[in-house]
Order: structure tokens, then C-alpha cells, then sequence
């Protein structure tokens, strides 16, 4: 099954217009295309397509990826995209990885506030995509139902949310009706931000602060202690759940749950504003929801202070350095064409909502949310102009100190020693071993065929065991391993979560449900995590057949047909076990497992061991045996797609 996005867009009429007016088009003719790589969560579709519209010599190629770190890690490997998307880039970084873009129209056609912040040394390395604004997503008709006005303040905010829960309202089966949208750290870092506007960061005392700190002359310490006192007011509300924005769990379904009625606010920006109306619209349709009404609330103060909405750009555009000089002269040319009118809408029509940020754009108001309409008109958007990488840190340390791992205080100090020093403490750089070869995470190919990687995975987790069969679910699974050198933090980017290996007794039916659950979503555009890596174990499937009747056969590594009746010992995770419960979508879906949550029937299984092991704490102690030999990998026929053996 090929992830890859196929690529060939005829030129159009309006593309025919766009080449008279663009500099230096007419002058390319049809001819072998080259291939420009792009990594990123969307897919980028009205972009291709004006792309290879306008420019015949260019085939524009997307993968889409969840992990942004993963772009890191190629850059670091000289395998990186060519055009380069950062959300929060480190200057260090932009200067080593990326082109000065400073002799292209681009870099004169943007905001110039926004341009000034992201240079380096005078020169333009980045471009910014649309912005989005950010604030609380709140479902008006909720308030309304308990007869209670929209919140005005922080303390306001909590009482309100209380006294939703306590009528039952805006509710999940998890009991809580706020959540923070917190898929990326960025994410949680913009909301501690957000805290710190109203009070501080939009005085003239943040003004000063932040001039200092881009001058390296104040610090973190000693003056965002505060800005985690409304997490600590909302847990103590019992209105928000901190396991959820550690990533002790899977994060809340805040789109689906705002459209369903299921949550009454959540931090967010406008891309969920609009995800969340049109998931309303599709509940209702359903027959799942009642038609409710949305707002975006501004950050609010404690003080008595004005409101105020974030904007930041959602992010921002290079050229990886590395790359050819006709892929440079081709990544130059998609800026330019970006930078224009109709690279910006079609910027907007992918990304789902924004505003652009290039001088004069007409900007679409069908894409700004009810409710920040009065606050561009006051001038109440606070432009989100953190230097390098700080506020993806803070988002970072943030989830460190709801699980405990350090405190406030340490982590503002760590943040500061990042800033002030380059000293990436989050990253580790031990060297634990060495692989032959790249095995490599693209594609989500972890998630729907057998990988290399994969293997590798299973195989340490069986090891670590003393299991006969392993299972890996391909969720787990975030980065590649690149041939060379492995750091303990390329164990961590690889397996980054905390779920401890277990072992479970199981018949042979069971097992089978197993393989069959891991195949669920293996046809989705973005498929689940669900899908199964093994090792011990082969099994054959037909993506083809409905989710449910996927599996054909499975077997031992010998031949041996998979017995319905026998026992068989296999090594999971306690989340698939129901140790995190299997409420919004935690364990993903294996209840056949279920040992540990006691609101769903327990499974057909048997505990035999409990270990203290993470997947990392697999691959570690199976480098740490094979320290003497660089690792090798391969594919072995463990798992087939009959749909693609054909």
C-alpha cells in the first residue's frame, strides 16, 4: 500500500495567467520534472496542484507526518525535505540547515514585524505560512442550557466549567469537560503564553521582559512561576484532566467532542474552531448531537486587564541548504508563487482557516471565528514572537512537571540554560549502539505493512520479555533509526512513550482477535495505530475486505497454523491491556486484552509477568548485547497484504 500522493496537475487557464505574471515562468518549458520533498501534517493538495500547474519542471511531493521532530532528525542525517517547515525553529538550526533567502520576492512580501523577528543576522531564512489565531473554543448553547454567562475572567472560567460538570453538561465518559489542544508541546507551550498576556506579556513590564529576553538579559525564572496556576486551579476544578496533556494517555478527542457536545471548551486556535463546527454539523446529521453554537474567547485576565487573542504564523517555510542548486532554484520559485494572492488562498484552502500574513492580502472573513471579530478591530492580538524555540520548550517542560519528572522551578531553569547556553537537555546524547543500515519510519508504513523497523522493535521487545511472541502497535512507533551512530535520544524519538511491557497468556482465538483489531484502520488516510509489528508470529491480510474480516491466515515462524484452542504466551503493553482504560480510544481498541479496566469485561487472558520495560528500555538492553556489532534488520515475509501481492 503506497502512502506517497500521486503527482501530474495539467496546467489551467488561470495557471496560464499566473506564468505571465510570475518572474522567470514563461522561460521554463516542459521537460523532466524535479522532484521538491515537503514534510508535513497536511497534505498540501491546492498547493500541489497550483505548483505543478504553474511550474511544468517541478513535481512537488508530499508525505505527510504528524512528528515534526522527525524533520530534525533527517536534516541531522542529510536526508532531510527539500522545503523545510518549522513551527518554532531554533536559530542555531535555521542558519545550519537552511538558505538565505534574502535575494527572492518573498522575502520582501510579508509582514514586517513578523519578518524582522524570525531573522538572522539581517538575513531571511523563513517565510510565514497563515497564522492562526488561538484563545478558548467554547460551546455557547452549553452555558446557555445552565444559565451562566460567558467567562470574563480566569477564576470566572473555572467556576463556570465547575458548574457545568455538576449539571452534567459538556461531559465525556472521563468525567471532564476542558481540555487544551496539545497534539504538539508548541501547542501546550502557546497556551502558558496565552496566561501570560493579559497581565504580563501586554504591559509595558512583558514588553520590557521580552526585549530582554531576546537580548539574553532576563530569564524565565523567577517570573513564569505564575503562569501555571491556572492549570493547577483547572485540575483542582476537577474540570481537566493534567494525564491528558502529559501524554500519560491518549490526548482528548477535543474535535469530535466539541462537536458532539462532549466538551464545553477547549484551548485551541482557529483551525479547531472551524474543525469543531463542521463535526456539529456532521453529529447533527447523524442523529449523535443537537445543533450547538461556538465562540473563541480571548486569554482572559486576573487583573481586571484587557483580553487578548494570540496570532502566530502556523508556521514557517525554508530551503534546506543541502539540497542541489536546481532544487534551491525550484524551492526559491514555490516561495515566490506562495507569496502571491492566490499561493496564499490556496496556503488557506489546505490549511482549513488562517490569516495571511503578506502585506495587502485581502483575508478571507468566512475563515475568522465568531468572537475575535471585535478584538482585530481594538487591536487585542498579540503577535506570538518568542525567539527560537522557547515556547515548544515550554510546552515540553510543561508535560515534565505534570508527571512529576521536575519541578516548576527546574524547568524554567532548564529552559533558561537552553536559551542562554544551546544546552538541549532534553536530548541525549549517549551512544548505546550502531545500525547497518536506515530503518526507517515513513509513510506511517509502521502502520499498515511489515517494516523493517518494525522488526527490529518486536524482535528487542521479545528479547527483553522472554516471550516467545511480541507485538508492537505501530502507534508506538514515531521515528527512524538512521544507519550509524544511535543515541539514547534516538531511542527516545523513536519510542517515546512510558507503557510497560507485559506478558499475557492467551488462546489462540484470542490471538487471532488480536491480529484482527490491529487491522482495523489499516486503509485509513491516516491509519490507526493500532497495526501490529510482531515477531514470533506471521500473519497474511487483505486490506481489500471490510475492517473486521481482514485476516486470512496466521501462523508460527515454522509454518505452523496458528491453533484457535492452544495457549500461547505473548509480550503487549498494559495500554493495550486497559491499564490507561480504553475511554477515548486508549488501548486502541484491543479490549480481547483488557486486564486491567475494570468498567470494560475482562478478556481471555492471563497474566504472567509484569515488567518495568518500555519499548525503549527493550532497544536499549538489546543494543547494550550486541554492543560488538552494528544491528541489522530486515524484511522476512512476517506480514502480507494480499491486495498488494497482486
Amino acid at each position: 500500500m503506497s502512502r506517497r500522493i500521486a503527482k501530474w496537475v495539467a496546467g489551467t487557464l488561470g495557471a496560464s495567467l499566473l506564468l505571465g505574471m510570475l518572474p522567470g515562468c514563461a522561460q521554463h518549458t516542459a521537460k523532466e520534472r524535479t522532484a521538491i520533498k515537503i514534510l508535513y501534517t497536511n497534505d498540501f493538495k491546492q498547493v500541489e496542484a497550483l505548483v505543478e500547474s504553474t511550474y511544468d519542471d517541478i513535481d512537488l511531493q508530499v508525505e505527510k507526518s504528524l512528528y515534526t521532530s522527525e524533520q530534525l532528525r533527517r536534516l541531522e542525517k542529510g536526508v532531510g525535505p527539500d522545503l523545510v517547515i518549522a513551527a518554532q525553529p531554533d536559530s542555531a538550526l535555521v542558519q545550519k540547515y537552511l538558505l538565505d533567502i534574502s535575494d527572492i520576492r518573498a522575502s520582501m512580501a510579508y509582514d514586517g514585524t513578523i519578518m524582522n523577528a524570525s531573522k538572522q543576522d539581517g538575513k531571511t531564512y523563513l517565510i510565514p505560512l497563515p497564522g492562526v489565531y488561538s484563545g478558548y473554543i467554547v460551546n455557547e448553547t452549553l452555558f446557555e442550557q445552565a444559565g451562566l454567562s460567558i467567562p470574563a475572567t480566569n477564576a470566572e472560567l473555572a467556576a463556570a466549567l465547575k458548574a457545568l460538570k455538576a449539571q452534567g453538561l459538556g461531559l465525556g465518559e472521563d468525567g471532564i469537560n476542558f481540555s487544551i489542544m496539545s497534539d504538539y508541546n508548541t501547542s501546550v507551550g502557546m497556551f502558558m503564553v496565552g496566561y501570560m498576556v493579559p497581565d504580563f506579556l501586554g504591559t509595558v513590564e512583558g514588553v520590557q521582559w521580552l526585549a530582554g529576553f531576546r537580548d539574553k538579559q532576563t530569564t524565565f525564572t523567577g517570573v513564569w512561576e505564575r503562569s501555571f496556576s491556572l492549570l493547577d486551579d483547572l485540575t483542582e476544578a476537577g474540570v481537566m484532566d493534567p494525564a491528558d496533556i502529559a501524554r500519560q494517555r491518549n490526548s482528548v478527542r477535543y474535535r469530535q467532542r466539541l462537536g458532539d457536545g462532549t466538551l464545553a471548551a477547549a484551548f485551541g486556535d482557529s483551525v479547531l474552531y472551524f474543525d469543531c463546527v463542521a463535526g456539529n454539523r456532521e453529529a447533527v446529521r447523524a442523529g449523535k448531537a443537537e445543533p450547538y453554537s461556538y465562540r473563541m474567547l480571548p486569554l482572559l485576565s486576573d487583573e481586571g486587564n484587557e483580553p487578548w487573542f494570540l496570532f502566530s504564523p502556523s508556521a514557517l517555510l525554508g530551503v534546506n541548504n543541502a539540497v542541489s542548486p536546481e532544487k534551491q532554484d525550484a524551492c526559491k520559485r514555490i516561495l515566490d508563487l506562495l507569496s502571491t494572492p492566490e499561493g496564499q488562498d490556496a496556503l488557506l484552502a489546505d490549511l482549513g482557516a488562517g490569516m495571511s500574513c503578506l502585506i495587502d492580502y485581502q483575508q478571507q472573513e468566512k475563515l475568522i471565528p465568531a468572537g475575535v471579530e471585535d478584538y482585530l478591530e481594538s487591536g487585542y492580538i498579540y503577535n506570538v514572537l518568542f525567539p527560537g524555540k522557547t515556547v515548544e520548550f515550554l510546552g515540553g517542560y510543561v508535560r515534565n512537571v505534570l508527571t512529576g519528572k521536575c519541578t516548576v522551578e527546574q524547568a524554567l531553569e532548564a529552559i533558561d540554560r537552553f536559551y542562554y547556553d544551546g544546552t538541549d537537555e532534553t536530548y541525549d546524547f549517549t551512544v548505546i549502539g550502531r545500525v547497518s543500515h536506515d530503518l526507517l519510519f515513513q509513510d506511517f508504513n509502521v502502520r499498515y505493512q511489515e517494516t523493517e523497523l518494525g522488526n527490529f522493535i518486536a524482535d528487542c521487545v521479545a528479547e527483553a520479555s522472554g516471550a516467545p511472541i511480541a507485538v508492537v502497535n505501530g502507534g508506538g512507533v514515531r521515528a527512524s533509526f538512521y544507519e550509524g551512530v544511535v543515541y539514547g535520544g534516538d531511542v527516545t524519538a523513536v519510542c517515546p512513550f512510558d507503557n510497560r511491557i507485559i506478558v499475557l497468556e492467551m488462546d489462540g482465538q484470542t490471538l487471532w482477535d488480536m491480529l484482527e483489531n490491529g487491522l482495523s484502520t489499516c486503509t485509513d488516510e491516516f491509519p490507526g495505530g493500532q497495526f501490529l509489528q510482531v515477531s514470533g508470529v506471521h500473519y497474511t491480510f487483505d486490506s481489500r475486505k471490510p475492517a473486521g474480516s481482514r485476516l486470512v491466515s496466521a501462523a508460527l515462524p515454522d509454518g505452523t497454523a496458528l491453533d484457535r484452542t492452544a495457549s500461547y504466551q505473548v509480550a503487549v503493553t498494559d495500554y493495550m491491556a486497559g491499564s490507561k482504560t480504553y475511554a477515548e480510544g486508549n488501548g486502541d481498541g484491543y479490549t480481547m486484552l483488557n486486564y486491567y479496566d475494570s468498567a470494560v469485561p475482562k478478556g481471555a487472558v492471563t497474566l504472567v509477568k509484569e515488567t518495568s520495560l518500555t519499548y525503549r528500555d527493550a532497544l536499549a538492553q538489546y543494543f547494550e548485547r550486541h554492543r560488538d556489532s552494528a544491528v541489522e534488520a530486515e524484511l522476512e515475509g512476517r506480514i502480507s497484504d494480499l491486495a498488494q501481492d497482486q
